[in-house]
């Protein structure tokens, strides 16, 4: 069964998928349960100078570096086994450093990547190769999703290498050349493809490959109503007066809920941090208030009689829905005392405010 819960990189506990906050630290640094914790390096090793690039510390494994390693391998091996090895060696130095000079100017073009990039790599060099290799890696989320072009181009490679091995007598200059020549034109195209189509890719909600992010992603808005579970038509007449207040409350916080969701959308912009913060906020509110509606909702169809127990549970349930419609309103408030407000500070205070107010629901519980 497929994990549902990530885990937070501060604190350790698990998170649920779609939160993108930890309730417990309110870090936004996670990783997917299936992945190592990335452990922070005081003193860089030396594969981290050879094989990645450092930016303020996050490793990034390094396209340039890696692809240069590998031309000056080829040449010195071709130097190995030919007669002419000095210009075999003086013609792998050219190579390798016009590999390294080209690299390195993409890469000083392009700059400092994502932080959720910086986020979801440096996992060991073992993982990071593999990701390299067979992975597209969505740059807003930092999530590794399988890339069919990189496969296919992969396994090309290896069955030309091989195949020219028997034309060439395996000469390995020349199979890995006519492997390079034949595998770049169809790669380059999937790339294209990819860039154009689909330059963020994520894996199916059924499969998570990778996932460690500072997660800054836009969060889905809820549309659909809280609604009150269909009620038993042998309900027990003492309790119709519980099941008319539960209703009233369930309308009453669709349209508090609609309000704050509308004022957040003037305030503030998706995929701002703020934004995405606070429609977090208004999604969990929205989840404990379902489901202590369909909890109430549950015993008063399923009490057998009306018994003091029962009356304070259902009481104590209605209080619970009261106290979120007053948080809601609280929220609604703020936001339009802020409304025409450009002082980040208040905003801050705000954010700060209303994950107290989460975190006071929850001491309900």
């Amino acid at each position: 069964m497929t994990s549902q819960y990530k885990i937070c990189n501060e604190c350790g506990e698990k998170v649920d998928i779609d939160y993108n906050f930890c309730p417990n630290c309110k870090s936004q640094s996670f990783r997917q349960s299936n992945m190592p914790a990335k452990t922070r390096k005081s003193q860089p090793s030396i594969i981290h100078s050879l094989l990645y690039w450092n930016h303020d510390g996050e490793y990034v494994i390094a396209k340039t570096k890696v692809a240069t390693i590998g031309v000056f391998l080829l040449f010195l091996f071709f130097a190995l086994t030919d007669r002419d090895w000095l210009a075999a060696i003086a013609l792998g130095a050219i190579f390798t450093v016009l590999t390294f000079s080209v690299g390195y100017g993409i890469h000083s073009y392009r700059g400092k990547p994502k932080d959720a990039v910086l986020e979801n790599n440096d996992y060991g060099l073992i993982d990071d190769l593999k990701h390299f290799i067979f992975y597209w890696q969505n740059k807003n989320t930092g999530e590794f999703v399988l890339s069919k072009t990189k496969i296919i181009s992969v396994a090309l490679f290896v069955l030309l290498f091989i195949a020219d091995g028997f034309v060439s007598h395996f000469d390995i200059f020349a199979m890995y050349v006519v492997a390079i020549i034949f595998t770049a034109p169809p790669f380059a195209v999937g790339c294209v493809i990819h860039k154009i189509t689909n330059p963020n890719p994520t894996n199916p909600p059924h499969r998570i490959e990778n996932k460690k992010p500072k997660e800054i992603k836009e969060v889905k808005k809820v549309e659909t109503k809280a609604k009150a579970p269909q009620m038993d038509k042998t309900l027990i007449p003492e309790f119709e007066n519980y099941k008319a207040k539960i209703s009233t409350l369930n309308a009453e916080f669709d349209a508090k809920d609609k309000v704050a969701r509308e004022l957040i959308e003037k305030r503030f912009q998706p995929p701002q941090l703020t934004y995405t913060r606070f429609i977090s906020l208004v999604d969990k509110s929205r989840k404990l208030f379902v489901r202590e509606s369909e909890s109430a909702m549950n015993i008063l169809n399923l009490a057998t009689e009306d018994s003091p127990r029962v009356d304070s549970e259902i009481k104590s349930k209605i209080s619970m829905l009261k106290a979120i419609i007053s948080k809601m309103d609280d929220l609604t408030n703020e936001l339009v005392l802020t409304m025409d407000s450009a002082d980040d500070g208040d905003v801050d205070v705000l954010i700060d405010d209303m994950e107290d107010v989460i975190g006071s629901i929850k001491d309900y519980k």
